[in-house]
């Protein structure tokens, strides 16, 4: 049944295909243009019943060649004011373009380009004014993540991510135009652009807004976006595969970005009210561009607005703020990574330093001169010694790879390899009795062989008669101790406090014990009686850096 047409007239383009039948009211000469726009649709034309006009666009197939939106231009034979024109307008979309034969009949017109180029100046180069130049500093922001990783500098994550944001915003915003494709003259091609562009910033989006979040909810946003991620990465494959057609997937992209929206934003909104450590200039930019994206997904669900108009606003203000924050905190970044580095260096230099101290010129003179003695008298016993030997060196240069505490059987094997060398030496003047009632706990590497060996190098060797040293390890209700106790010569803590000497090796263990385990040590001695070494080591393990 034929209707007439007037300038009230309305039509949905997803009730099937519609036919235009007319005449034009002044004749139309050969080679005239006639300009329109075709949003997801297809057109054709037919002059008294003879095809003038074939929509020639395709990518996936015939179905396919209307996923996208342009302006077309037909180049018109001769038409009288009584020939027939029909427009055939077909819509293979079950969504999102209801409007596109209102549009098409809106935009109607015969001429020159003038008024199709101040169109496509203010829809088109606005954007990709912004556009363009926002990519370009997203290419720059991941440039500047990749050298943070080589430079294995801390912080280069929040770049990166704002970075892939960026870029996914800024190729959205750039190819959201109308015939200006960038790198391609296959307007679906540019479709498709916008569409993964589009389902990345989202995702991009909710992946960042995750990550800004500290307390358990992260999980759930984290899993939330990996649904979104999920879901998007099947409906593109279905969409490429011809199974669906681009414009028809995203009705199930808004259904499950709707609630993955709405839950990344509870989390966001739970944190910010659970957790006032968190909340973060950061927190706050990306709870409101979540906001805006769950916005925009319920206007283009009732197709009000399909432009994604709002969070493109919220990304644009949000991302020059966090720009300016990361150009001051990247100079930050290098300056801590520098002094990081240095600190690590230092600590390298120490290690060493204290392997070094451990490794005494006279005791590796002493015990090899002993070995050389036993080679003749003790052939056997020589090889032994030369085994211990080195399994001391051994431990001393695993200590170079210790960065932390260690199980104490392994100080306590590197310590009795040591004494059995000492034994080798000093034979019977030389006495070693071990307490050992635990083993379990952890302890800083070479930190109890500094004391013994004080206590048989200061102690009971200086002793005429020599004497004997006590290893004990014990169990507490609250800490764990290690007692080195030799009856050798003793001395005068008080003396030994005043004397103007360093003590570098006792400072370096009692500042090591303290910093990796908040461990304590305490020197007792008397002249005469000998001397006690005790290390309490709390059971809950605990850095030293306090206040």
């Amino acid at each position: 049944m034929w209707n007439d047409l007037n300038e009230d007239a309305s039509f949905s383009a997803l009730d099937g295909g519609l036919i235009l039948r007319g005449n034009f009211d002044v004749p139309i000469s050969s080679g005239s243009s006639l300009n329109f726009y075709l949003d997801h649709i297809t057109a054709e034309i037919y002059v008294n019943g003879e095809l003038s006009f074939v929509d020639s666009r395709t990518l996936f197939g015939p179905t396919a060649s209307g996923c996208c939106r342009d302006w077309m231009e037909w180049i018109t034979p001769e038409i009288g004011e009584d020939d027939i024109v029909e427009i055939h307008l077909d819509n293979y979309h079950n969504f999102g373009n209801k409007n596109a034969y209102n549009e098409f009949l809106g935009s109607l017109y015969f001429g020159s380009e003038e008024r199709f180029s101040s169109f496509m100046l203010k829809t088109g180069q606005v954007e990709r004014y912004i556009g363009v130049p926002v990519t370009v500093i997203a290419v720059m922001l991941l440039s500047v993540s990749a050298a943070f990783w080589l430079l294995r500098i801390d912080g280069g994550k929040p770049i990166c991510l704002l970075g892939l944001l960026a870029l996914s915003f800024g190729v959205w915003i750039t190819l959201d135009t109308v015939d200006l494709p960038l790198w391609s003259g296959n307007h679906i091609f540019n479709t498709y652009g916008i569409s993964l562009s589009m389902m990345l910033a989202a995702i991009f989006a909710v992946f960042s807004a995750a990550d800004m979040l500290k307390t358990p909810v992260s999980r759930v946003a984290k899993a939330a976006a990996a649904v979104l991620a999920a879901v998007d990465a099947v409906l593109l494959v279905l969409s490429i595969t011809g199974a669906m057609l681009i414009y028809d997937t995203w009705i199930y992209r808004l259904v499950v970005s709707l609630a993955v929206f709405a839950v990344v934003l509870g989390c966001c909104v739970y944190e910010f009210v659970r957790s006032p450590s968190g909340r973060t200039v950061s927190l706050i930019s990306y709870t409101v561009l979540i906001a805006s994206l769950l916005a925009d997904a319920v206007l283009y669900l009732v197709e009000y607005d399909h432009a994604g108009v709002c969070s493109k606003v919220v990304f644009l203000a949000l991302f020059l703020m966090n720009l300016v924050i990361i150009i001051k905190v990247i100079p930050a970044d290098y300056r801590s990574a520098r002094k990081t580095e240095k600190l690590e260096a230092e600590l390298a230099d120490s290690r060493i330093s204290i392997m070094l101290s451990q490794i005494q010129p006279h005791f590796l003179y002493n015990a090899l001169n002993s070995i050389y003695y036993l080679c003749d008298k003790d052939p056997t016993a020589a090889k032994q010694a030369i085994s211990d030997f080195a399994d001391y060196l051994r431990g001393n240069m695993d200590s170079l790879s210790r960065t932390g505490p260690v199980p104490f059987y392994m100080e306590l094997k590197h310590l009795q390899t040591y004494l059995t060398i000492e034994k080798m030496r000093f034979e019977d003047t030389l006495n070693i009795e071990w307490d050992i009632q635990t083993k379990e706990f952890m302890i800083p590497p070479l930190t109890v062989q500094p004391l013994v060996e004080n206590a048989v190098k200061h102690g009971v060797c200086r002793s005429e008669d020599g004497g004997t040293v006590w290893i004990t390890t014990r169990e507490c209700a609250d800490h764990f101790e290690v007692e080195i106790k030799d009856n050798g010569v003793g001395f005068d803590v008080g003396e030994l406090k005043s004397d103007g000497k360093s003590h570098i090796g006792i400072e370096n263990v009692r500042n090591r014990l303290w910093k990796m385990c908040g461990a304590t040590l305490e020197i007792t001695s008397e002249k005469g009686k000998g001397t006690t070494a005790l290390i309490r080591l709390p059971k809950k393990e605990g850095s030293g850096d306090r206040e």
